[in-house]
């Protein structure tokens, strides 16, 4: 039997390239089922995960050792063949025996042995052909990116920025948490965390850590002292910059990282209403404020494109439902989506931002935020809303000491990427709700 380790990182694989499964959902489910040790669950999920980055670079390898390169091939079986391939390309420490006999087990298990012997041959090849590899043809396999995103950024960003975009979305994402300054500080929690643990400059009270496993297990966690939170992330709701006492509306909430640190930047002093759409996700965001100790968020089900709009707001966020382009780092997934799926956002992008500036009070402001990089569903949904709401302008992000990346962006819009200051790929825009006519004021 092969070792559990390589089973569960291919019962994983098939949930992700089969049935489109969510890469963290599936990984965990897949270890707790397996009910994996520690060392070899950090196995099974470095696997999965380098599997799911490197996949074209992957394919394009074993290629080369097919007689039939082009035929079309059982996916579980190239999903064994790729995990093996991955540990002689990039796991020094697994010897190419080990890689290729455990493929061969895990191969045997599968439909009564009847590719075992295509896949032994297979990777015995590779493993004495593989320092021979010539280098990667096209710039898809080379960035592990396909085609079709790489041009859809170029069109969007231009030639010298896309560069630069592929090289950091080529490299591992940092995990970042937001402190809770309700209960601590920055310099207390760091002498509390792993060695490594240190403060970002570009956000306050945010802390990266390297190495220190699951954050949810550390100590400080169970207590409420922080939070995981992607740094543009973090970022957007210093943008967005609620006051204490202020009523505020995060339409699209879940899992609830942006309301807490909306919240905790509230000094948890006023209203802080968070929405979603199914009642679990909307539980889950009640137990991340109880934990925390935030009891200005209060959690309820809604629907962000024709909930109701009885309350009026001093600020609304909107960070609604995208494509994701701007996170694949954490959910490598994301890139071998069809670009041909993204064409219906827009349109539900714009519905949610119509429908929730009913929620604004007279001079309150608006944002819309998204984790894609994708102008349709960025400057150009904002641009349309613009177009088709007169009572809304413009409103200035307040980017101190932040650099841009797009040229000529306006002030309303930024458009955050991996290689600025190391956050996720992101996009905000503000706008504020104009002043009643002197005359609708006085009645």
């Amino acid at each position: 039997m092969a070792t559990s380790s390589r089973k569960t990182a291919l019962a994983a694989l098939n949930a992700v390239t089969q049935n489109e499964g969510y890469s963290n959902i599936v990984i965990d489910k897949a270890i707790r089922t397996a009910g994996l040790a520690p060392r070899d669950a950090a196995l099974a999920s470095a696997i999965f995960y380098g599997v799911l980055e490197k996949r074209l670079t992957l394919d394009d390898a074993i290629s080369h050792f097919l007689a039939k390169p082009k035929q079309k091939m059982d996916e579980t079986v190239r999903n064994i063949l790729r995990i093996a391939a991955y540990q002689m390309l990039y796991l020094d420490r697994i010897p190419d025996s080990a890689a290729v006999n455990e493929a061969v087990l895990c191969a045997a298990a599968y439909m009564n042995g009847r590719y075992k012997g295509f896949v032994n041959g297979v990777l015995r090849s590779f493993s004495r052909g593989r320092d021979a590899l010539p280098p990667a043809e096209s710039e898809s396999v080379r960035w592990n990116i396909p085609q079709a995103v790489i041009d859809l950024w170029r069109r969007d960003y231009g030639a010298a920025l896309t560069e630069k975009l592929l090289a950091a979305m080529s490299t591992r994402a940092e995990t970042y948490i937001r402190v809770n300054t309700l209960k601590t500080t920055a310099e207390a929690l760091c002498r509390t965390l792993p060695e490594g643990t240190a403060a970002v400059p570009a956000v306050e009270n945010a802390l990266s850590l390297h190495g220190a496993g699951d954050p949810t297990a550390l100590p400080g966690f169970a207590e409420g002292l922080f939070h995981v939170q992607d740094l543009s992330s973090q970022l957007l709701c210093a943008l967005v910059d609620p006051q204490p006492g202020e009523r505020v509306a995060d339409v699209c909430a879940a899992p609830g990282g942006k309301s807490f640190t909306l919240a905790e930047r509230m000094q948890n002093r006023g209203a802080l209403d968070a929405f979603d759409l199914y009642k679990g996700r909307v539980n889950l965001i009640r137990r991340g404020a109880e934990r925390l100790g935030l009891s200005v968020v209060s959690a309820a089900v809604r629907d962000a494109a024709d909930g109701p709009c009885e309350k009026q707001y001093d600020r609304v966020l909107c960070d609604v439902p995208c494509s994701g382009l701007g996170v694949i780092r954490r959910k490598p997934e994301i890139r071998y989506k069809n670009p041909e799926s993204f064409a219906g956002l827009p349109a539900l992008q714009l519905q949610i931002l119509k429908h929730s500036a009913a929620l604004v009070r007279p001079g309150g402001l608006l944002f819309y935020s998204t984790c894609t990089l994708h102008r349709a569903e960025n400057a150009a949904v904002v641009e349309a809303f613009l177009q088709s709401n007169p009572a809304f302008e413009p409103y200035a992000l307040p980017l101190s000491g932040i650099s841009r990346s797009v040229p000529d962006e306006p002030a309303h819009m930024l458009t955050m990427m991996p290689m600025d200051f190391g956050g996720d790929g992101f996009f905000a825009a503000g706008l504020r709700r104009r002043e009643a006519p002197a005359a609708e004021r006085t009645g």
